[in-house]
């Protein structure tokens, strides 16, 4: 079952290309007005255009950005029905010792601290709006390790902890929060690295539409706290997280 979005405000971040873009596209194909977000105007403009949506400039990792955009769309739209925090980076770099305070703290504050300071500024505009909800943009990497990129990792699973303590909270609150998990994805994160080259070596790639697809369906679910991972040519499927020892 998908999720019926007609008359829902939708925010995406990193909503100029990749999954945020074709998530964007999707969410305004199935009626949502939707408010694209991104450090990139030129591109987050393009996206809002093509779509018919609206566009904001956002830099997730700041604070006062992000309660200047809830101030926004409070004021132009009244409330908020679906957020979905998507932007992220990667850098790519395998060597514990050889990453720098500088590319460090930029994807801790991107793909971590922009999770948590998004929820903090967004959830009182979702609640009270019945069908609230919030889907982040995760990764396999949250649920296992990616010796090729460690920061993404570390940051990814900050996200797990994240949603899965506050899931309960929120749900009070009548919001609920899942989390996308796909596999490797044909965007930018692919680091000049050619779709055609990664499936010869045998890497299964799966394209930002398909996760849109994903997307949609586990916003018609009926979960909340639940990290789907996502295939190519498959369903999203909830995680089987193991119980912790001792409780």
């Amino acid at each position: 079952m998908l999720a019926p979005l007609a008359d829902q405000t939708a925010v995406v971040t990193g909503g100029g290309s990749g999954i945020g873009a074709a998530t964007a596209a999707r969410f305004a194909r199935d009626g949502a007005t939707v408010v694209v977000t991104d450090v990139d105007a030129a591109a987050g403009e393009r996206v809002a255009a093509e779509i018919g949506g609206s566009f904001l400039a956002l830099d997730v990792a700041s604070p006062a950005a992000w309660t200047a955009a809830a101030r926004h769309v409070e004021t132009t739209f009244g409330g908020l029905d679906l957020l979905h925090l998507n932007a992220g980076i990667r850098l790519g770099e395998p060597d514990v010792v050889a990453l720098s305070d500088a590319d460090y703290e930029r994807i801790i504050s991107i793909n971590q601290h922009g999770v948590f300071y998004g929820l903090r500024a967004m959830v009182p505009l979702l609640e009270g709006r019945p069908g609230a909800q919030v889907i982040v943009t995760a990764s396999r990497a949250s649920l296992g390790p990616l010796p090729n990129d460690f920061a993404y990792a570390m940051a990814k699973h900050a996200a797990v902890g994240l949603v899965r303590s506050v899931a309960p909270a929120l749900l009070e609150r009548g919001i609920r929060i899942n989390a996308t998990c796909p596999a490797t994805v044909d965007t930018g994160f692919l680091g000049g690295v050619g779709r055609e080259q990664l499936e010869a070596a045998g890497v299964a790639v799966m394209g930002s539409e398909e996760v849109a697809d994903g997307i949609l369906a586990i916003l018609g679910g009926e979960t909340t706290g639940e990290f789907f991972v996502q295939l190519p040519g498959g369903e999203p499927t909830p995680f089987a997280f193991t119980a912790v020892p001792g409780r």
